[in-house]
C-alpha cells in the first residue's frame, strides 16, 4: 500500500479523541524494550493510536505508518494535539 493511499483509508475518528488513559497505561507497561516507561509524551501515544489504526485496515510496514504519522500529527488541530498532550501529562502524572 502506498503512503497517499493508506492516509486515505485511515479513519481519522479511531485515532481522535484518543484512547482512554487505561489503555495507554496498559500499552506502555506492556514494552519491555522501552528505555522510559515514565517518559510518555504526545506524539508517542499519538503514534501508538495511528499504528493501531492502520493494522485495523491491513497494514503492518512500518515505514510507512511512521510516514503516516508524521503527516497526520504535522496536520492535526492545535486542539487534537492538546487532547494528547494533556493525556501525555497524565500518564506521566501516575
Amino acid at each position: 500500500m502506498s503512503n497517499d493511499t493508506l492516509l486515505a483509508n485511515i479513519n481519522r475518528n479511531n485515532i481522535h479523541p484518543p484512547p482512554e488513559i487505561e489503555e495507554v497505561l496498559n500499552f506502555f507497561n506492556s514494552k519491555k524494550h522501552m528505555r522510559d516507561h515514565n517518559r510518555c509524551h504526545a506524539y508517542m501515544i499519538f503514534r501508538y493510536s495511528v499504528t493501531k489504526e492502520c493494522k485495523r485496515i491491513g497494514e503492518f510496514n512500518v515505514t510507512l505508518i511512521r510516514k503516516a504519522a508524521d503527516h497526520l500529527w504535522k496536520n492535526s488541530t492545535t486542539q487534537e494535539k492538546s487532547e494528547y498532550v494533556n493525556l501525555g501529562q497524565r500518564k506521566e502524572n501516575l
